[in-house]
């Protein structure tokens, strides 16, 4: 059973790469293709930013590059705030468990009794 293609099929198929080829060139930063993808809607420029944006971000957001080893010189904190902390926590971790075990006492104590209803 052979298969035929006509010639319009086969002239289809470069028509097709020529226009996704341009519609993805539109997305590339180069002036090849990108005016003619604007110009046919496929692509679009980028908008200029609102002022609360402009307003709110540094100009210089000092990105690490990725991979890189570029080290920050953060200033550490004392001893003593770490030993608060941990002081703090520990409060904590004991009224967690001073509530856990009120709550498992309240927990324990038996369901009431049902209701008597009286009998006339």
């Amino acid at each position: 059973m052979p298969t035929e293609i006509s010639a319009k099929k086969l002239l289809l198929i470069p028509a097709a790469l020529v226009v996704v080829g341009t519609a993805l060139a539109g997305c590339g930063s180069g002036e090849g293709f990108k005016g003619v993808a604007e110009a046919a809607g496929l692509a679009t420029t980028p908008q200029e930013s609102k002022a609360f944006v402009r307003e709110t971000r540094p100009a210089d957001l000092e990105y690490v590059p990725i991979g890189s080893s570029v080290t920050r010189t953060a200033p550490r904190k004392p001893v003593q705030d770490y030993k608060k902390i941990e002081a703090a926590l520990e409060a904590k971790q004991k009224a967690n468990a001073a509530a856990g075990d009120t709550a498992k006492a309240l927990g324990a104590t038996p369901p009431p009794a049902p209701a008597v209803l009286p009998r006339n």
